[in-house]
C-alpha cells in the first residue's frame, strides 16, 4: 500500500463545510460538519488518484512543504 501526503483545506459555508486541496484542482468534499467535509475530499481524491493510475497520468505531488495558522495582533 502506498501512502501519499498533502494538505487540504476546509472552508465554512453558511451552515456546510467546503474542503479543498490546492494540488488537486476541480476536486472538492462537502458536509455538514468538519469531519465530514474532510472524509468527502478524501474519498474525492483517493478517485482521482485511481483514476491518474488507471489513465497512465502521473498522480499529483503536494507542492505545499509547511503551512501555519498565525494571528496577529494590531
Amino acid at each position: 500500500m502506498e501512502y501519499f501526503t498533502y494538505p487540504i483545506t476546509v472552508e465554512r459555508e453558511g451552515r456546510k463545510y467546503y474542503a479543498y486541496s490546492e494540488d488537486f484542482p476541480g476536486v472538492y468534499g462537502l458536509g455538514k460538519t468538519i469531519e465530514e467535509a474532510k472524509a468527502s475530499i478524501l474519498r474525492a481524491m483517493r478517485i482521482y488518484i485511481r483514476e491518474c493510475r488507471a489513465q497512465r497520468k502521473p498522480i499529483p505531488r503536494a507542492r505545499t512543504v509547511y503551512a501555519e495558522t498565525i494571528s496577529i495582533a494590531l
